[in-house]
């Protein structure tokens, strides 16, 4: 009975100590906000197997790819041992969509090239980008970009005193 008191703990342990980290990553659509949490790929061997192997995803996760030390070549994706079809976000450094690919599918090796490098990808879930109205040109807010300025600086002044 001790022995597989000690077995299921062990198993409880590693299942509790393997969740993956998320952080809230937001989308500013044309209607709402819409927020997913997203994992991080930054290290080589997280950009390299990315959601490659995983039978779901769950409806409000995703994965983000942070690209910014690759930035001087080509964004290229693929989905090869990918078991489930992906939308994918292409992003400037500022956190700006630029580019669309959804509905990529599972098993393919066929090689999805944006058109300019991007700092970031942001995997989701295929159907997400239709089904909230995701577009190129809005804003990914994600702690990765820094908060975009506002275009008139004068804005972003304090109040000057009267002299």
């Amino acid at each position: 009975m001790t022995h597989y008191l000690k077995i299921f703990l062990l198993t409880l342990f590693v299942c509790c100590c393997s969740k993956t980290q998320t952080e809230p990553l937001v989308i500013v659509t044309d209607n709402d906000e819409v927020t997913y949490q997203v994992e991080l790929a930054a290290t080589d061997e997280q950009l390299r197997t990315g959601l490659m192997n995983r039978k779901n995803l769950p409806v409000d996760r995703g994965m983000i790819f942070d690209l910014s030390p690759y930035m001087q070549y080509p964004t290229k994706m693929w989905m090869k041992n990918t078991l489930i079809p992906l939308d994918m976000l292409f992003l400037t450094p500022e956190g700006i969509i630029f580019w669309i690919q959804e509905n990529a599918q599972p098993y393919s090796e066929d090689i999805i090239t944006a058109p300019f490098p991007a700092a970031a990808v942001v995997e989701l879930n295929a159907g997400e980008v239709s089904k909230n109205h995701i577009k190129v040109g809005q804003i990914v807010k994600h702690s990765l970009f820094l908060p975009l300025k506002l275009k008139d600086d004068s804005l972003n002044q304090s109040p000057s005193v009267a002299k």
